[in-house]
């Protein structure tokens, strides 16, 4: 999630306030937004504007609700350090099973605690607090467990589990197995539960109340929480939720957090797996394959570092990632490092198809039988890890640094389908053994259990897919999670963002980290404090550079920690520097011999201005070679083979443009039994040209003007070369269309060898903004290339030189209303065009470092209607390997063509009231041929707020004027001062290419005041109103004219449908009134499920004129249509009245609602 960082407040008080609420108080509508308030200090928390729900004592900061105008109040506040938004957290459901109860091994086997419970350890005398969504403590393995609960939620009056997933996770740290003879008995069976209820039967909470239930468990004597939740991820590395998740472990709670659903490298491996974790992605239905689509498209949207969601990105926190019974990392698990570069998760614990308690009867869990129910995801593998916590609690006296110390000492490293050790990015210090750990803690005696993540380093570049081309983040090497960095540097190479943690559950002084070894004089290390407390997590820094002179070959030191007078742990570090790859002549080779899954890395230096980066890789024998190539810059990119790359056995990589900077080239074998030869051929190619472009301004039609553009190659030698003039045709085409719910609609294109770049962009149908969507671009070999995923508008996706063929694009009903979602798709193709204006002349070869002259002769025709025209001249040549070309950009306007600016302005008072009604425009504009011609711009208040945007199109046949009217009424609204400025005027031809730019600003000395207002208009205020007899909203009415006016609006609920019309027609005084629109339930009583209402469709109007309107116009918080009263009944105080206006259809004066509120005839007014 892209967020602003509250801690960059760079000395503005708008820097404490988080991106999302900045956003909403952007739309200019005031509200009520729920927010965490955190403050410098713990005293003076009286905050005005606030209405308090929590005060904190886990952190200094308290949550509630406030309008945008306090939230801003707040922010001037110097005890204020950071607002928050109070985020959502959700529950993804699972999909299909990969295993069943005939074959299932229990997680208390998977790591051993069986071992433990031989010992007489079982978590007796230790309590787990389960922060969730309640427990069924009625459940016969759960009976008598649970201690104390709290229900922390304001829609649910009980705190019983009517979602199944807290059940769930109590069962497997505690459950007694008592309904199944033992088969799926908890880790720690005899320990004792605290249960805080913080998510609802929906799946959804509440940052706020997750802090409040973990605060509570804390002061309740919990001695471990279990969070099986995240989903929050504020782009910063240490949000409210996750303080207070560090803060209980420094008082001496074990706090075991779910590293989360989500990872940057998504396969489609676990196509039969469940995921379950709560988290703020999309929820998926437990139906029968129903998003298979999206396993199919091996693409999902970049994410950067930081996929670990809070509160599992915190230090103290033990993180928990998932994996299954044959040791392999789940798909699904979420991987690190941290936004500050730490590794996360520290172990990973068993999370496929876990059988574990459920209450009876509820529509969400998949249950095996009346007891029992299976799930997948690291909710599920978190509470495997607070029940081993408490087994070792028991066996000795541990602070959570202590615990967390025996597990990552004792987990067991898991190799990926390679044969190779998984990335500590994907399971830290691995999988947990619990008598390995229990080995640890007993045998100790008097000496320090500690530990530090990472316990290993491999120095080595990242690899980031390039810019703009969507998807995956990491390697593909043929093992089953892809790699997310090359483990190699080259001289001069610093791999710098290494974040070391060492805990410890004792005190220790004498602190002290040295580096060690061959390359041990390569490390720099961040000192850590000579003691540290007993409990205590210390971050620090390492980073290791390869010195210039460094010869190829393999490195090795250590990182020594100590204290007292003793070494305490060794950290091994490798560092493998790669070879030099000489260039002669713009080309060099190099040749070697791998097995097994070896690698070989090389690097060479791309040059500024160097025009191409080419390598091709040729292979012998039958076994499976991959080329890869890292840029200064750690984009990677890997090389083609197509289809038959096996028979081939060749692969190679075509870069044009590289960056500049030192590239590594590596070379890979996948799970070879034997060996492979190789050959590697590299070619720089530099051809510089002088002038690098050619603009012809004011070119008059019938003239010819000439150019010489010298012509250098610093690169392989060329061959045969042609010159032609080029210009670019693009074509376009609006695509209709609509989708139903999990289906694909699909629409073939062509693409030719004219076909320069294909783009394909969705324009969404829905009102609400809430269908989501995914639009997929497939080659003609039914490979997706490139794909979005989301609400609202998507793309545009680009190919550039798309392979010839028929190309398909497809939009799938991720989550759209079941009668479907319409759409439309705008199809664009760029295709190249001989450019007969041009004729051109230049040498047919290039030997390496020659140069020769290119000339060129550009005529305009004498007819030409065109105002201006871009295009290149294109230079294709030969060389010893394949062909390529290169292209010199070429622009001309035609004479005469341009634009004047404003020729005249005037106002007019249609009434004579003394305020003008129109403000007239005229722009004076030359053009050489007649035709179509488009004028655009901006006109802006003093302060550059927009009041309008100009975009008047007109048919001219000759120079003249082109006019436009601004309502004045618009103006006085959305204007605050004067004068008004005209900006960014610029005329474009019937073609839409740009003509000319007036460069001065304009101004007009006229005010807003000056200008009429309108009778009345809509404010942008809202109150919700509705009660268990209707669903009123009450909107808010500026009158500056008192008279009869008419208020005509549709609400819909979450998938479009309309659940209601209304209209209200009243007199209304001059002021601020507030008209209330009352909706028959009926239809959203009848409705399936929770929904928010939305108003749309929202008219005022006066004489039959309408006066103001938006499209979108508010949204309810979630409502349950079962609340509602029959006719013959009546419920109060069940409905959630948190509002979320949309955006506010370009209205920018908002009048805060004020004063006491009385009803007046239906009016809610304002006095």
């Amino acid at each position: 999630m892209a967020a602003l960082s509250a801690a960059e407040a760079n000395g503005s008080s708008h820097g404490k306030i988080d991106a999302e609420i900045s956003r909403i108080i952007a739309r200019g509508v005031e509200q009520d937004i729920p927010v965490i308030v955190m403050l410098k200090e713990r005293s003076g928390d009286d905050i005005p504007g606030l209405d308090v729900r929590y005060r904190y004592r886990l952190i200094p900061g308290l949550s509630g609700r406030a309008g945008a105008s306090a939230i801003e109040q707040m922010a001037e506040d110097e005890r204020v350090s950071a607002i928050y938004y109070d985020q959502d957290a959700q529950v993804s459901a699972p999909s299909e099973q990969m295993a069943g109860p005939g074959d299932y091994m229990s997680p208390a086997r998977q790591i051993k605690a069986d071992r433990l419970w031989e010992k007489g350890i079982d978590g007796n005398g230790t309590t787990v607090a389960v922060i969730d969504s309640g427990i069924d403590k009625n459940h016969p393995d759960l009976v008598g467990k649970v201690v104390a609960e709290k229900n922390f939620l304001a829609d649910e009056i009980t705190a019983d589990d009517l979602l199944g997933h807290g059940t769930m996770v109590a069962g497997i740290i505690a459950g007694s197995g008592a309904a199944s003879g033992g088969l799926y008995r908890g880790i720690a069976p005899a320990a004792s539960l605290l249960s805080a209820k913080v998510i609802d039967s929906k799946g959804d909470g509440k940052v706020s109340d997750i802090i409040a239930g973990m605060e509570w468990a804390v002061y309740s004597g919990a001695d471990i929480l279990s969070l099986s939740l995240g989903g929050i991820n504020l782009g910063e590395s240490n949000p409210p939720i996750t303080m207070a998740a560090d803060n209980a472990a420094k008082a001496g709670v074990v706090v075991c957090v779910a590293a989360g659903n989500r990872n940057s490298s998504k396969t489609a491996d676990l196509a039969g797996s469940r995921a379950s974790q709560i988290d703020a992605w999309p929820s998926q239905d437990s139906g029968s394959n129903k998003d298979f689509y999206l396993l199919l498209v091996p693409i999902v949207v970049a994410l950067p570092p930081g996929l670990i969601d809070s509160p599992g990105d915190g230090v103290n926190v033990i993180t928990v990632g998932a994996a299954d019974a044959s040791g392999r990392i789940a798909g699904f698990s979420g991987s690190g490092p941290t936004r500050d570069d730490r590794i996360k998760p520290d172990v990973v614990a068993p999370g496929v198809d876990i059988i574990s308690t459920a209450p009876s009867g509820l529509s969400r869990p998949d249950y095996v039988d009346d007891y029992y129910a299976i799930e997948s995801g690291t909710s599920l593998s978190t509470p495997v890890a607070a029940g081993l916590a408490a087994l070792l609690l028991e066996a000795r006296s541990l602070s959570p640094a202590g615990v967390k110390a025996a597990m990552a000492r004792g987990a067991v490293k898991l190799n990926n389908t390679l044969g190779e050790s998984y990335e500590l990015y994907y399971q830290g210090a691995g999988m947990l053994d619990a008598l390995r750990s229990y080995d640890i803690v007993a045998g100790a005696g008097d000496d320090a259990v500690c530990a530090v993540i990472p316990d290993r380093w491999s120095a080595g570049r990242w690899a980031y897919l390039p810019s703009g081309e969507g998807v995956y983040v990491g390697l593909y090497t043929g093992a089953d999670r892809p790699q997310k960095k090359l483990y190699a540097l080259a001289p001069g190479d610093e791999d710098w963002n290494l974040r070391l943690v060492f805990f410890s559950n004792d005190s220790i002084t004498g602190l002290k980290a040295s580096a060690l070894g061959d390359a041990g004089g390569w490390i720099r290390l961040q000192p850590l404090p000579e003691s540290i407390e007993a409990n205590g997590q210390k971050v620090f820094a390492a980073s290791i550079r390869v010195p210039d002179d460094a010869a190829p070959g393999v490195y090795n030191a250590s990182i020594d920690i100590s204290g007292e007078g003793k070494s305490l742990l060794d950290i091994p570090v490798s560092v493998r520097v790669a070879e030099p790859l000489p260039i002669v002549a713009g080309v060099g080779e190099a040749s070697g011999t791998l097995k097994g899954n070896e690698w070989d890395y090389y690097y060479l230096d791309i040059n500024p201005g160097d025009r191409e980066l080419f390598a091709r890789l040729n292979w012998q024998g039958d076994e499976r070679v991959d080329l890869f190539l890292l840029s200064p810059t750690s984009e990677y990119y890997s090389g083609d083979g197509g289809e038959g790359v096996l028979i081939s056995r060749s692969e190679e990589k075509r870069l044009e443009s590289p960056p500049s900077g030192r590239w590594l080239i590596a070379v890979h074998i996948e799970n070879s039994t034997h060996p492979a030869d190789y050959d590697l051929h590299v070619e720089r190619s530099r051809i510089i040209t002088d002038p690098i472009r050619w603009n012809l301004e004011s070119a008059a039609p019938g003239s010819t003007s000439s150019n010489e553009f010298s012509l250098g190659n610093f690169g392989p030698a060329l061959f045969n070369l042609s010159y032609s003039g080029v210009i670019e045709n693009i074509t376009s085409e609006k695509i209709e269309g609509s989708v139903l719910y999990k289906e694909v609609w699909e629409n073939a294109v062509n693409a030719t060898e004219r076909t320069r770049k294909i783009s394909a962009r969705l324009l969404s149908g829905d009102r609400t903004n809430s269908s989501e969507m995914m639009l997929v671009l497939e080659n003609p070999e039914g490979k997706p290339v490139d794909a979005a995923l989301g609400t609202g508008d998507l793309g545009p996706l680009e190919v550039s030189d798309p392979e010839n063929g028929t190309w398909r694009i497809k939009v799938y009903g991720y989550d759209v209303p079941e009668a479907g979602q319409s759409f439309s798709v705008l199809y664009k193709e760029y295709a190249e065009d001989r450019w007969g204006w041009i004729e051109t002349r230049g040498p047919a070869d290039l030997p390496t470092n020659e140069s020769g002259i290119l000339y060129a002769n550009l005529t305009i025709p004498t007819d030409t209607s065109l105002s201006r025209l871009d295009g290149y001249i294109k230079i294709s040549f030969d060389k010893s390997t394949d062909g390529g070309s290169f292209e010199i950009p070429v622009s001309v306007t035609v004479a005469g063509s341009r634009l004047e600016g404003l020729a005249s302005h005037e106002t007019y008072d249609s009434d004579g009231d003394g305020l003008f009604d129109v403000l007239s425009l005229g722009f004076a504009v030359n053009i050489t041929a007649g035709g179509e011609y488009r004028l655009k711009g901006a006109l802006t208040d003093c302060q550059g707020r927009s009041i309008d945007l100009i975009d008047s199109i007109e048919r001219l046949k000759s120079g003249g004027i082109m006019a436009v009217n601004i309502s004045g009424m618009d103006i006085w609204k959305r204007g605050s001062c004067g004068p008004l400025h005209i900006k960014n005027l610029i005329l474009y031809d019937d073609s839409g290419s740009y003509i000319d730019r007036f460069k001065d600003d304009i101004i007009i000395d006229v005010d807003p005041d000056q200008f009429q207002s309108p009778p009345a208009y809509l404010s942008g205020e809202f109150i919700n109103l509705t009660t268990a007899g209707s669903i009123a909203i009450g909107i808010n009415v500026t009158v500056n004219r008192p008279g009869m006016y008419a208020l005509q609006g549709v609400i819909v609920d979450d998938y479009g449908d309309v659940m209601g019309e209304a209209e209200e027609e009243r007199y209304l005084t001059a002021g601020n009134a507030t008209v209330i629109l009352q909706f028959d339930p009926g239809l959203f009583r009848a409705s399936e499920g929770p929904s928010a209402i939305r108003l749309v469709d929202l008219r005022l109007s006066r004489e039959e004129e309408v006066l103001d309107s938006w499209d979108v116009a508010w949204r309810s918080g979630e409502m349950n249509p079962s609340a509602f009263a029959l006719p013959s009944e009546e419920k109060r105080g069940v409905f959630n009245t948190n509002s979320t206006p949309a955006q506010a259809g370009g209205v920018s004066r908002s009048v805060p609602l004020s004063g006491s509120v009385r009803m007046e005839r239906g009016m809610a007014v304002i006095g």
